[in-house]
């Protein structure tokens, strides 16, 4: 999936998931006249498809060349900073930009009577090219182990650009967004944070959205 970066566990703003294994992902990989055929076969809402208990559905904007930066570097450079107990968010900026790693989303939370229509209507603006660089959504399966899935029927879907520092694109596709008819509240969150298990309630006390988009009437 382009721009998303490695793949360490379900990312969820409000709680953290210790899930370490890597997530899974089915990805389109098509032309766009064959995008309404592979959401047909795959919408989040039904696990029937989903027999190898898939996490994620992606769907990628073909315009645009991201190319994942050095995760390993950044990781080095994480241990490093965690070591000497200096951590801020300042500070994992500049990992994030001393190695490429600048990749983010914003979050949208919908219900499952209500995701398959949803994210259509995200997939379809991103291969179209009229929002970031590629977007995921949060899968229904049988052995579905998720609490926050399994529970009350929430789906996450994540809208990724690649540069968090970049505002005029971030903000670009929140409007974007915006014009589509979200209105709830949006919040962004750079991906290195999820890498580094930056939750709410992490004990750097580091605020785990960069950006948060309210609606204006």
């Amino acid at each position: 999936m382009a721009c998303g970066g490695p793949n360490r566990g379900l990312e969820w703003e409000e709680e953290e998931d210790d899930d370490d294994d890597e997530e899974t992902f089915t990805s389109f990989e098509g032309k766009p006249e064959e995008l309404g055929k592979f959401l047909d076969e795959h919408k989040p809402s039904d696990p029937a498809w989903n027999i190898e208990n898939t996490q994620w559905v992606s769907v990628s904007n073909p315009l645009d060349n991201q190319e994942y930066g050095d995760f390993d570097k950044a990781f080095d450079m994480w241990e490093d900073l965690e070591s000497s107990r200096r951590v801020t968010a300042k500070r994992i900026e500049e990992i994030a930009l001393a190695t490429k790693s600048t990749s983010g989303k914003w979050m949208i939370f919908r219900h499952r009577r209500i995701i398959d229509e949803t994210w259509k209507m995200v997939a379809e603006a991103t291969v179209a090219g009229k929002l970031g660089c590629s977007a995921k959504v949060a899968t229904t399966y049988e052995s579905d182990t998720n609490k926050r899935n399994k529970d009350i029927g929430q789906h996450l879907i994540c809208v990724y650009t690649g540069n968090f520092a970049d505002k005029d694109d971030v903000w670009r596709v929140e409007k974007a967004l915006r014009s589509m008819g979200f209105t709830d509240i949006l919040k962004y969150k750079p991906n290195i944070y999820t890498w580094f298990k930056i939750y709410i309630g992490n004990k750097y006390k580091i605020k785990p959205s960069l950006y948060t988009s309210r609606h204006k009437e």
